[in-house]
């Protein structure tokens, strides 16, 4: 209440409301959103380029820090190493591929070595003439060029692979950030179909039975590529794709199998991957990659040799 004999109109009252203000701790300043680099998907990039980048991990390479984080590093991050030449089954494997997903780049981009005695100075003079005209393309043996193309022929006229393989798009590079740890993140699906939502995974195997290439699929990771890869493609598109697999047979008759990640399987996988990037995240963080636990640890016989009974 303002008093009459107050010259300057103010009150005892709105003093001390005005000092109360002053005494309290000021409001803090909103912190700014953290800002990612926004998702990218690539059409194109080489093959070793995609590898070599050391700003993003892959599955393949996040997969190296359940054995240790020194592994990761010395297979991903070390600035001296070198891509290995590919084995002939992944040269085989990339071969498959392409004839199953790209088959004019199949048809364009590799020729058949000819059955040349390299052994001979007569062999080795028409195999460099044979490199020579080759002008670039993947050069491959007669029997891989006929494991790919019986294997192609009969993944893509099967019921789903006419369905599924004809119309899409092959090898994109897909990056994103992962919202939790702030890492950037990549990865490689092998076929996008435009008119359905899957992503697609090719595997070559040796028995594509369901129990037998269920054990294999375990055994290598699959479930947490197919989590992995699930998540990515929601980050990085908004989008929700399922996760099948194609587990091909290299062997006469060239039998095929396809499968779909289950619900049990994406979540057994994505609890995995998510505590591999945490991993990942806090030796990148630190740039510190450690090895096997330091301490010494006592060594034991494994059970099944304690069990003589």
């Amino acid at each position: 209440m303002i008093s009459e004999n107050d010259p300057l109109g103010v009150s005892l009252d709105d003093l001390d409301a005005e000092i109360d203000a002053l005494c309290e701790p000021p409001m803090p300043t909103p912190a700014a959103p953290l800002e990612f680099e926004p998702p990218a998907i690539v059409d194109g990039l080489e093959n070793e380029r995609y590898h070599a980048d050391t700003d993003s991990v892959g599955v393949g390479g996040l997969r190296l820090v359940a054995k240790s984080p020194l592994h990761h590093w010395y297979a991903c991050r070390r600035e001296e190493r070198e891509l290995a030449d590919p084995t002939p089954a992944q040269r085989l494997g990339t071969a498959i591929h392409a004839a199953i997903l790209e088959p004019d780049r199949f048809a364009s981009s590799y020729c058949v070595s000819p059955q040349i005695d390299r052994r001979t100075k007569d062999g080795k003079l028409a195999y460099t003439a044979f490199l020579n005209s080759a002008l670039g393309r993947e050069t491959i043996s007669t029997r891989d060029h006929e494991i790919a193309s019986a294997v192609a022929k009969e993944v893509r006229t099967s019921e789903l692979g006419q369905m599924l393989l004809h119309d899409g798009r092959a090898e994109l590079s897909v990056y994103w950030t992962d919202r939790a740890t702030g890492v950037r993140c990549r990865m490689r699906p092998d076929f996008v179909p435009n008119a359905h939502p899957v992503l697609i995974d090719i595997k070559s195997c040796a028995d594509a039975d369901d129990r037998q290439f269920g054990v294999a699929a375990w055994r290598n990771g699959y479930h947490v590529t197919a989590a992995w890869y699930v998540d990515g493609w929601r980050a990085a598109t908004g989008e929700k794709r399922d996760y099948y697999f194609v587990a091909l047979e290299k062997e006469p008759p060239y039998a095929s199998a396809w499968f779909y990640a289950s619900d049990d399987l994406l979540e057994a996988g994505r609890t995995e991957y998510r505590r591999l990037l945490k991993i990942y995240a806090e030796c990148l963080a630190a740039d510190s990659w450690p090895g096997y636990y330091a301490q010494l640890q006592e060594l034991n016989p494994p059970a099944w040799a304690m069990d003589k009974d």
